[in-house]
């Protein structure tokens, strides 16, 4: 089982879009895919469940708060639940606006656990434990989880739990000035982590559960051109898409490299998503993948561009996958 976070300090770049038609897309293939929703605000779980299964999952107490809510209690271990099926080979555990009050318990776990204490590492491998848990309940090959626009500590605990990272990009220049924090803060994270499984392994501390290596492969970005930016002239795009690359490696690349983090050896554009205009919102209103929309939801030559976006994400996600073991 894999774990792979998409990630980007930036917001509004369509990460949830990518993640979850990506997800769907993997599944289809007949893969097992694992759906964490990691941001507050959570937009996957909107993208994946009506209404009345999101109210019903908060209310029977099946959401990622109810995994939680022990841990930041300090009244027991993690509580496991099971996650939502949405596709024969797809599952979601929802999000919860609640995810904030583990992230305040977060510094404190991080302080603990760079200090040698068992229990800091218990709060620190958290979403970890939940990813190697569920993702075993539901046998899932790859665990995706969705992150929140920032370089807090919950997205700490996440990247470090997981074996890879994408980056959905938007061409512009606030996608780009974003990418410096994602790196120089990723690299810090994965030093402070080797520091402290030192530590442990120093006072010999014991777990009943394992520890993430901490070494979270930057596998690629994505760069999107979604219906917020259709009225942008071509040579503006082309402005910010031919900075990428570079700012890339300079923000990303070279600070992980340098923390001995494994780089894929292949170019950093993972792929592109060009304009998918109105798609887009008749998806997330059907909480269906793109390539998903009927004849009723899409008419004519929309109906044909939502189709043929199937090859899309399947060679995006493709591509992510055969990454995979160069990060190991």
């Amino acid at each position: 089982m894999e774990i792979i976070s998409f990630f980007n300090h930036k917001g509004g770049v369509g990460k949830t879009t990518l993640v979850y038609n990506i997800g769907i897309a993997l599944a289809q293939e007949g893969k097992r895919v694992l759906f964490l929703d990691l941001d507050a605000q959570a937009n996957l779980t909107a993208a994946a469940l009506d209404p009345e299964l999101i109210l019903a999952a908060w209310n029977d107490g099946k959401t990622i708060w109810s995994c939680l809510k022990p841990v930041v209690d300090r009244s027991g271990e993690l509580r496991t639940v099971d996650p939502q099926k949405i596709r024969n080979n797809a599952w979601i555990l929802p999000g919860d606006i609640r995810l904030s009050e583990f992230e305040e318990i977060c510094p404190q776990g991080w302080t603990e656990a760079l200090a040698g204490n068992a229990g800091g590492f218990r709060v620190s491998t958290t979403i970890h434990r939940i990813a190697v848990t569920l993702g075993a309940q539901v046998s899932a090959d790859y665990v995706l989880a969705d992150l929140g626009p920032n370089v807090g500590a919950l997205n700490r605990t996440a990247l470090l739990a997981s074996d890879g990272f994408v980056i959905p990009m938007a061409p512009d220049l606030f996608s780009i000035t974003a990418l410096p924090s994602v790196g120089k803060s990723t690299s810090l994270w994965v030093e402070e982590w080797r520091a402290a499984r030192g530590s442990a392994q120093r006072r010999e501390l014991e777990f009943d559960f394992e520890l993430p290596t901490g070494e979270p492969s930057p596998l690629g970005y994505i760069s999107q051109q979604f219906t917020t930016y259709r009225q942008v002239p071509a040579a503006a795009y082309k402005q910010w898409i031919d900075r990428i690359p570079q700012e890339y490696q300079n923000g990303v690349v070279e600070p992980l490299k340098r923390a001995g983090v494994p780089i894929p050896t292949q170019i950093a554009q993972i792929g592109e998503v060009r304009n998918l205009s109105s798609l887009i919102p008749m998806a997330q209103k059907s909480q269906s993948a793109v390539f998903e929309l009927s004849g009723t939801e899409a008419r004519g030559s929309q109906f044909t561009r939502a189709r043929d976006t199937l090859s899309l994400f399947e060679g995006l996600a493709s591509e992510i996958v055969s990454r995979l073991p160069e990060s190991r």
